[in-house]
């Protein structure tokens, strides 16, 4: 058994790779609330529409079925590296290559008692005191990752630019680009739970549009905005 986001569940048939990438997530007690199976004809399907052999493909596809159990919980995975600084994490979202890795990098040399904790699918819950996030096994080609639970500070989406700025998002504005950044092929059951959760994650969370280049003064700018009690 296995326990991410506070929930115990099964795996069978996901792959050497999920099974390396979850040990640390084990568990010997526990009731699982659901199991997570990926079928051949499923890891078949995957494989014939990319490049992925078939332990890539299960494990992509358990950390799909994983999701959607998260989402009946109110929970849910944002494409993004998390990043935990003073004792919350802030996570820094957007299209793959956006330079999401680069950035909290940057911030590692600014903050030198930070650390990553997913550097690509980190799991989001509510909870009574806010939303926490969460390391998961599904952590990108690097494989970083912690198995800790951390309030949320901030999100911040990341564009390129050649000039450093950031600036609040407007609910409206950051609904979308949070959606844009999670599964999004799913039923209107599931949507319907999906959008209520991003509803109460805009409500609670302060939310950014961050312009950066790779140099340190775009973590400076940063995280003097997100991180105002504290002086680089």
């Amino acid at each position: 058994m296995f326990k991410a986001a506070d929930i115990v569940f099964e795996a069978k048939e996901c792959g050497a790779l999920f099974e390396a990438r979850a040990g640390k997530y084990r568990v010997e007690s526990g009731e699982p609330e659901f199991t997570v199976t990926v079928s051949e004809a499923e890891s078949k399907w995957l494989m014939d529409q990319t490049t992925l052999n078939d332990d890539g493909a299960r494990y992509l596809i358990s950390g799909n079925k994983f999701y959607f159990k998260l989402i009946e919980r109110g929970g849910m995975l944002l494409h993004s590296s998390a990043i935990v600084v003073g004792g919350r994490a802030y996570l820094f979202s957007g299209p793959s290559g956006v330079g999401k890795s680069t950035h909290t990098g940057l911030w590692m040399k600014l903050f030198p008692e930070a650390y990553i904790l997913n550097d690509d699918k980190p799991a989001l819950r509510s909870s009574e005191e806010g939303f926490i996030v969460y390391g998961t096994p599904w952590s990108g080609k690097h494989d970083i990752n912690r198995n800790e639970a951390v309030p949320l500070g901030g999100i911040a989406f990341l564009q390129r630019s050649d000039k450093d700025f950031i600036e609040p998002m407007r609910a409206r504005e950051a609904a979308p680009a949070l959606i844009s950044q999670t599964v999004r092929a799913i039923k209107k059951e599931s949507m319907e739970k999906l959008l209520a959760t991003v509803d109460r994650l805009l409500r609670e969370t302060p939310v950014y549009r961050l312009g950066c280049t790779p140099e340190l003064s775009a973590a400076e700018l940063a995280s003097a905005a997100m991180l105002p009690s504290i002086r680089i």
